[in-house]
């Protein structure tokens, strides 16, 4: 069969053009499902060294996936029943007593003329005790037992709301239905999500080969360095997000166990949570601390005002903060990122309205990697080498997950090639015969 001709650049730029809108298009409809895609991608992803690593004893890739899995699911449906005892025995000393916080504040307040009676301002004496004085009699003017529902109030605030709905058995049925339908998408996303990280964890390395096999071979070794590059920024992220994760909620759970704050516990492992989020992050785990100190005060020093309490926990986790700043960050993540905490912080809430709270942890390595490969767009369009830090004999030494293609054999040629040249005479004179002698005279016939 004879070859077709190739295609015209034009045919060429029409035919991307129309696979690169069907690709948008059916991604634009797979939309309800991108943080079910993007979470198994990511669990696929930190469950590889496990996978690699049973793969290496002599187990079958399929098998070694199917039960790293099997252990991730294991351990997420043994936590919550280790840790759910633990945190309801650290809660059980909470108290909201609010008529006691506003006392504490009154009696605080009136200690302030005590501690800082006023400053100097260049020549002028500012005296603070009015403004002390007026912001007591504020807090000794309110009084939190004519604003705060009793048991009684809040039992018939519960029955005309019972009776404004009118149909109790009605409401009854429609909020079983709705948790019913609640737990069946539920099911149905775990299930879901475990199937897909099953199989995406077993033939990641095949779907890697499949997409660099697209990539012309002239630039496959490149591709191959710059997928790399962006595993060494991913591993790096996941592996010092953990480690700081850890650290971070020890060190919370052990300062405010110390300080006596009740609910250390639940502090601790909700400011390793909530470590993940960058930037903001820390911000949302301080506010639950400093709003418990207020409330119940502390159980290790339970004769100190509630504020000096609250104030301990902000101190506290300013200095968790910078410490993980200005030594743990820089330990641990390095510049694996290497990105502005303002991009980062743009970034967090981009990727939040869009996929949630996965979106934002997975923002800060997601920019990295975007900032990367538009960094080795922008060399191949300049002309430049997209990796300076490499010589090309390194590029072209990185290791294939998969044996490539034999090349093909090149055509035979069917016309007679010119025979080689002759090397350049050096000594040109050598070559030729020096004149016969008298001896070698050759003698004529008689």
């Amino acid at each position: 069969m004879p070859a077709s001709p190739p295609w015209s650049s034009s045919v060429r730029i029409v035919v991307f053009v129309l696979l690169l809108g069907v690709s948008l298009w059916l991604i634009s409809l797979a939309r309800p499902f991108w943080w079910l895609i993007v979470l198994a991608l990511v669990l696929a992803y930190l469950l590889q060294p496990l996978i690699g690593l049973l793969t290496r004893v002599w187990v079958p890739r399929g098998l070694a996936t199917l039960l790293v899995v099997l252990l991730a699911l294991t351990a997420v449906v043994l936590l919550p029943i280790i840790l759910i005892p633990a945190l309801l025995v650290d809660i059980q000393p909470l108290s909201f007593d609010i008529v006691g916080w506003f006392n504490s504040a009154s009696l605080w307040v009136q200690r302030l003329p005590q501690t800082l009676p006023g400053f100097d301002f260049f020549d002028y004496r500012v005296d603070l005790a009015p403004f002390y004085e007026q912001v007591a009699l504020s807090l000794r003017s309110i009084n939190p037992e004519d604003w705060l529902p009793t048991p009684a109030e809040w039992i018939n605030i519960l029955n005309n709301a019972l009776r404004s709905a009118g149909n109790v058995v009605g409401l009854a049925t429609n909020l079983a239905l709705a948790i019913i339908a609640v737990a069946f998408a539920i099911i149905i996303g775990i299930f879901l999500l475990f199937i897909f990280t099953l199989y995406v964890a077993k033939d990641l390395p095949l779907l890697l080969d499949l997409i660099i096999g697209w990539v012309p071979p002239a630039y496959q070794p490149e591709w191959r360095e710059l997928w790399r590059r962006t595993g060494r920024v991913w591993n790096a992220f996941f592996r010092g997000q953990i480690l700081l994760s850890l650290v971070v909620g020890v060190a919370i759970w052990a300062g405010l166990s110390l300080i006596g704050v009740p609910g250390a516990l639940a502090l601790g492992i909700l400011a390793g949570l909530l470590e993940v989020l960058p930037n903001i992050g820390p911000v949302l785990s301080l506010l639950p601390a400093v709003l418990l100190a207020l409330l119940s005060g502390s159980t290790a020093y339970p004769d100190l005002p509630h504020v000096t309490i609250a104030l301990a926990v902000i101190a506290l986790y300013v200095v968790v903060q910078q410490l993980e700043n200005y030594i743990l960050v820089p330990r641990i993540l390095g510049n694996s990122v290497g990105l502005h905490p303002a991009l980062v912080l743009i970034g967090v809430v981009i990727f939040a309205l869009q996929f949630g709270l996965l979106g934002a942890f997975i923002a800060a390595p997601l920019l990295a990697t975007l900032l990367l490969w538009i960094d080795y767009a922008r060399a191949r369009i300049i002309g430049a080498h997209p990796f300076p830090d490499m010589l090309p004999a390194q590029i072209e030494a990185i290791p294939q997950t998969q044996p490539p293609p034999a090349p093909a054999r090149p055509p035979t040629r069917t016309h007679t090639s010119p025979a080689p040249a002759p090397p350049p005479l050096t000594e040109p004179t050598l070559l030729i015969p020096p004149p016969p002698t008298a001896q070698e005279q050759p003698t004529s016939p008689p």
